[in-house]
């Protein structure tokens, strides 16, 4: 009986273990897409979300971008870089496009502010993911999520 118990004791950490290691979505990367610092100084907000965010939490924030989108426009602005926080964004097949940190833009200054370009065409129309993650959080964190289609 001890060792039924102990097995699934065994099956139930290794269960554990897979949903702590295996991403919710693909995380084949996107090669169909350029990713650049931005260099536009005075964007049109269409897609705009304020939240909170602290130390080991992950929030998720999907939008949908439709038909005809040049690039893809992506602001993360917490305001501190005493804090550390990534983005991790996914197009609308659930591939990954990259994950990003403070430096993505070449600044370390709580923010990130980066272009999507499509290798060719259009950025796909869809719902696009974006995970944002408290990877160094002093205290529970306020950020901004700007989504400029251009």
């Amino acid at each position: 009986m001890a060792s039924a118990k102990r097995k699934c004791m065994v099956f139930a950490l290794l269960l554990v273990v897979v949903f702590l290691v295996v991403p919710p979505v693909s995380a084949k990367e996107d090669v169909g897409y350029t990713i650049r610092p931005s260099t536009s100084d005075d964007p049109v907000t269409t897609l705009r979300l304020s939240d909170t965010i602290s130390q080991g939490e992950t929030n998720r924030h999907q939008f949908y971008v439709g038909s005809g989108v040049a690039y893809l426009e992506v602001y993360l602005d917490w305001g501190s870089a005493s804090d550390s926080l990534t983005l991790t964004i996914y197009a609308p097949s659930g591939s990954k496009t990259g994950t990003f940190r403070d430096n993505a833009d070449g600044e370390v200054d709580g923010k990130i502010h980066i272009d999507i370009d499509p290798d060719s065409g259009y950025i796909s129309q869809g719902t696009w993911t974006f995970d944002v993650y408290g990877e160094r959080v002093s205290s529970e964190r306020s950020y901004t999520l700007n989504l400029y289609p251009h």
